[in-house]
């Protein structure tokens, strides 16, 4: 029962205790408020049924003391249910009506002041206790001093719109196109747009950057704003919004709150959770509308170990990716680096020129020239003298040669009306016509489309000709014998030539570098201190121990796992964290349903692991002896993780051509960008340990200044920084080392490709 005068419930004994005694007719009466009787005559003597003065019903002991002073000073005892603020009942009896028939008082229907929220209405009430809205802002709304759309105008990043990634902005065409239109024009790839689209959708709306319109799922999907292919994963995405249904209960619960429950994968809400939070805030999918982190906890849709993974800069949380930079990046990483339309005022992801891009890269190159040094004069000469004189091998002829051309396209009209198209070489004069070659078949159409579609840059397809104009004259093979011919000449140890082999069994991954000008094995972090290798290379070399085992120990070749290698001083605290998911790859994944160890593969698909990071991963698995399966704790053929449903069939392909891996690492030895397969295919191998070493140095074996080291190469008055585009396909190794205690593995890189 409801106790009057508390507003709590009590049992029937204790309020019937509380009850007057009526003399004459026995009956038990509940007294009511003073301040109530008080408000419609006096206090009410119930043995006379009489309303009397306060001071009087005081004198006749009907209330006390205290209840008579308090009497007196009217306190607001009572709630107003418009502006659910305290008030007196007098008060309250102004506001009532008289009901024609019975005389009685009537209190008026509340009035719901409501705003337009994120999919429903919000009341005044619910802002003011999200503390979004101050109570004198409601008191001035219901007084008529302000308009519900002010209050929608002041809260619109609460109530409205999404302050996340609205779409792209094509700098080569200076077109704003959709997130979907971009994954359509090869701007994009479908996981990274998935991974923006899912944003929008959770973070409040989907968001037409054409027409500056935001929408649900399902009216962005009748736009055509995105395909089918994503339909059902957004409309899941979209729940972070509208809430999530427990199962037995049919409660609706927020986001953070599913991810308890296990409703949602926790890697995939984090990166949900952190975009909502990112575009405005936390959504209170029961009250729709965003709401600050204080007031999410409060509500027990956000806590401390959240805060505590969204706030962590490690890999594990960057799950987004950057095109332009092939970056993972947090979603607040990712909105930096975006710009706002002049018209709307939303915000985009600049998709950056390649054409220009690569046309900048290639002018730096060009100012700062590459430079060989002749080893027994100590002068410098030009790429084709090095390449008469053998120190080079001609797939280096070809790269450096092409680091000193600038090609440029040039559209030629006929007077007949015709035209033709040529690219030219503004540094050499050379000139190359695009459809005499296509008649004469030394490119076929294939090539010329995909430089149309931007699949490859102007210097990958002026690459693509050269090698094809120069195999006219002479064919890969001879150019790879007299290489290795003049290799063994040159070379002052023991070489063993021999084809390219299929990795069998596992292959142990490079373990340490070898300092050729200090003669000494050293840890992959030594070598960074010493400036042998980049932090980027580092951290991959690193990264492909950690995924197929652990850190090795160069010492004794033993692995160890990062946070063993982190306290026995082999890696630096701060790439612990960088090293996490590499980890993980060999250990597995946990899933929180099944419990089960997920690898690295798996992870990809589930979205778990970011698609470069795993790419990585995966080509390092491979070049050592195959995908590891962390359930069964062994190796996994691309077959059979084409059966196992690991993988679709154009990753396999990928994953199967080695000799075309992603080149992401720099050659501490040549300073030229390689894959990791290649780098393992040109080690040296610590007899009795068996640590697989990489050759570095601070000047390049072919005289090439490193890119890391801006000191002059020997002999040079200027500085040199040169490396390679990407598609170059070649390995290094020194010809001048004299060591007798380490083997060098065989080489694969001799044939012209």
């Amino acid at each position: 029962y409801l106790d009057p005068e508390t507003e709590h419930n009590v049992s029937y004994g204790a309020l019937k205790a509380k009850c007057n005694t009526n003399t004459h007719t026995g009956l038990h009466i509940l007294p009511v408020s003073g301040q109530a009787q008080d408000s419609v005559g006096g206090i009410l003597d119930p043995s006379v049924s009489v309303f009397l003065p306060k001071n009087i019903a005081k004198k006749r002991g009907l209330i006390d003391e205290e209840l008579y002073q308090a009497l007196n000073k009217s306190p607001k005892c009572y709630l107003d249910p418009d502006t659910q603020q305290p008030t007196t009942y007098a008060s309250l009896k102004t506001k009532c009506k008289s009901d024609p028939s019975t005389g009685l008082l009537l209190l008026p229907k509340p009035k719901q002041s409501t705003i337009r929220g994120l999919r429903n209405e919000v009341s005044v009430i619910e802002l003011v206790e999200a503390k979004l809205l101050s109570k004198s802002d409601a008191d001035q709304l219901n007084a008529g001093k302000l308009t519900t759309q002010d209050i929608e105008d002041r809260l619109r990043p609460y109530l409205g719109g999404s302050t996340c990634i609205a779409g792209v902005y094509d700098e080569a065409s200076n077109k704003v196109l959709s997130i979907y239109q971009a994954m359509k024009n090869g701007l994009l790839r479908p996981g990274t747009t998935l991974e923006l689209l899912e944003a929008q959708a959770a973070s409040g709306f989907m968001i037409d950057p054409i027409n500056n319109l935001f929408l649900t799922v399902a009216e962005a999907y009748n736009k055509r704003l995105f395909g089918p292919e994503f339909k059902e994963k957004l409309l899941s995405a979209e729940k972070a919004v509208t809430g999530y249904k427990m199962p037995v209960t049919g409660e609706i619960i927020s986001l953070f709150q599913a991810i308890e429950n296990s409703l949602v994968e926790k890697g995939h809400g984090i990166r949900l959770l952190e975009a909502q939070i990112a575009s405005g805030g936390i959504i209170d999918p029961q009250h729709s509308h965003r709401i600050d982190v204080n007031i999410a906890y409060g509500r027990g849709y956000f806590n401390e170990e959240m805060n505590k993974i969204l706030t962590d800069e490690s890999d594990d949380t960057k799950g987004f990716f950057d095109p332009n930079t092939e970056e993972n990046l947090t979603y607040l990483e990712l909105k930096k680096r975006c710009i706002s339309d002049e018209k709307t005022g939303l915000i985009l992801l600049p998709i950056i020129d390649k054409k220009k891009q690569e046309s900048s890269k290639k002018n730096t190159v060009r100012k700062r020239r590459v430079i060989i040094v002749d080893p027994e004069t100590g002068k410098e000469m030009t790429i084709r003298e090095a390449y008469d004189k053998k120190y080079i091998d001609y797939n280096t002829y070809l790269e450096l040669l092409e680091q000193e051309c600038e090609w440029e396209e040039i559209t030629i009209t006929a007077p007949d009306g015709s035209m033709r198209f040529v690219i030219n070489d503004r540094s050499t004069g050379r000139q190359y016509d695009i459809n005499d070659l296509l008649e004469k078949q030394v490119i076929d159409q294939s090539v010329v489309e995909q430089y149309r579609s931007q699949a490859i840059t102007i210097n990958q397809f002026a690459d693509i000709i050269c090698n094809q104009a120069t195999h006219k004259c002479s064919s890969s093979s001879v150019v790879a014998e007299k290489c290795s011919d003049s290799l063994k000449q040159e070379s002052h140890v023991s070489i063993t030539l021999s084809p390219p082999l299929e990795p069998v069994g596992e292959v142990e991954p490079v373990g340490a570098i070898f300092d050729t000008e200090a003669l000494e094995k050293i840890s992959i972090t030594e070598a960074l201190n010493r400036g042998l290798v980049d932090s980027i290379t580092a951290q991959r070399l690193l990264e492909a121990q950690a995924c197929t085992g652990g850190i090795v120990n160069p010492t004794d070749g033993k692995r160890v796992s990062i946070q063993e290698a982190s306290q026995m001083g082999l890696i630096a605290n701060d790439m612990v964290t960088k090293l996490k998911p590499a980890q993980k790859a060999y250990f597995g994944f946990e899933d929180l349903k099944t419990k089960k160890k997920l690898s690295a593969a798996l992870a990809i698909k589930e979205m778990w692991l970011p698609y470069e990071a795993g790419q990585r991963f995966l080509e390092f698995q491979v070049a050592t002896g195959g995908l590891y399966d962390p359930e069964k704790g062994c190796r996994r053929s691309i077959e059979d993780a084409l059966t196992m449903d690991w993988l679709d069939q154009r990753m396999a392909q990928k994953l199967q051509d080695v000799k075309n891996h992603t080149k992401n690492l720099t050659c501490p030895k040549s300073k030229l960008r390689v894959s990791y397969n290649e780098i393992l295919d040109n080690c040296l191998v610590e007899e009795g340990t068996g640590v697989k070493m990489l050759q570095a140095s601070s000047i390049s074996s072919r005289g090439i200044s490193s890119p890391y080291n801006v000191a002059s190469a020997p002999g040079s008055k200027t500085g040199s920084r040169s490396g390679s585009q990407r598609g170059s396909r070649r390995s290094s190794f020194d010809l001048g080392s004299s060591l007798t205690q380490y083997n060098l593995t065989t080489f694969t890189s001799f044939s012209s490709t």
